[in-house]
């Protein structure tokens, strides 16, 4: 059996707010949760889904734009994608960077430790992928498991590198938006980084405030969802500046050398 983890990102570098989000679920599941994804988008003529698009009606949505009910049809097309979603995952992870803080981070301890806020949301949730893993799928020894993100996100190849060199992380694989389950990590990555946009940093007193969407995916499945604030990107800097002292100082006393 093999466990798929699809994550893509909300927002960029030029955006207040980036975030990567996504579900697993197994590949059995995501084949059954691919044919009726499709099926039901076929239904309204829509080729993929891109939620940036559904909430402009734009792109495979704009033939929807002049129709006087098609806030009706949005509406019904969200929640039967939203029970599909339901249905066939099984986790999901999230992480936000508020890029003017990253921005303002140690230059040269952002660049040794991932580069952008990209790469660091995306091995945010790598970690918390793992995490899940083995706390709930120790008991299945022989499932593999596979880490995808949409092809052509920026810095794809700053982070495939990372998470290839670094021992115990799941390797990145890179599939085109096609791929269904990235459209539905893309729709939970947008509404996350619409709802940091509007409520960041104010503590939200009721979930009420947020759009349906958000409403829902705080619901099934379960997950881990999280944000790096200032305060935890200045923890991120003293950390890796510690980490870096101590392997110079290490390193003068002789004892990174064998013998």
């Amino acid at each position: 059996m093999t466990l798929i983890f699809a994550l893509d990102a909300g927002g960029d570098d030029a955006t207040d707010f980036i975030t990567v989000a996504g579900f697993a679920s197994t590949e059995r599941d995501w084949e059954e949760f691919s044919q009726q994804w499709k099926a039901r988008l076929n239904q309204d003529g829509i080729e993929f889904f891109h939620a940036v698009d559904a909430a402009g009606f734009r792109g495979p949505f704009k033939h929807w734009r002049e129709r006087p009910d098609r806030e009706q049809l949005r509406r019904a097309l969200f929640g039967d994608l939203m029970d599909i979603i339901k249905r066939h995952a099984y986790h999901k992870v999230a992480c936000t960077i508020v890029n003017k803080e990253y921005q303002s981070t140690n230059t040269e301890l952002r660049e040794q430790f991932a580069d952008t806020a990209y790469c660091v949301a995306a091995r945010t949730c790598e970690k918390y992928c793992r995490h899940w893993v083995m706390t709930e799928w120790k008991s299945c020894p022989n499932t593999e498991f596979a880490f995808i993100f949409e092809a052509g996100d920026q810095e794809q190849s700053k982070l495939e590198e990372r998470l290839k060199k670094e021992s115990g992380h799941i390797p990145a694989n890179f599939r085109p938006k096609g791929y269904a389950p990235l459209q539905a990590a893309d729709w939970l990555a947008w509404e996350l980084n619409r709802a940091a946009r509007d409520f960041y940093p104010e503590k939200l007193e009721s979930e009420s405030r947020l759009r349906w969407p958000m409403q829902q995916f705080l619901g099934r499945p379960d997950g881990k969802i999280g944000i790096y604030s200032p305060d935890n990107l200045r923890d991120m800097d003293r950390m890796i500046g510690l980490e870096n002292e101590v392997v110079t100082w290490a390193t003068s006393l002789g004892l990174g050398k064998k013998g």
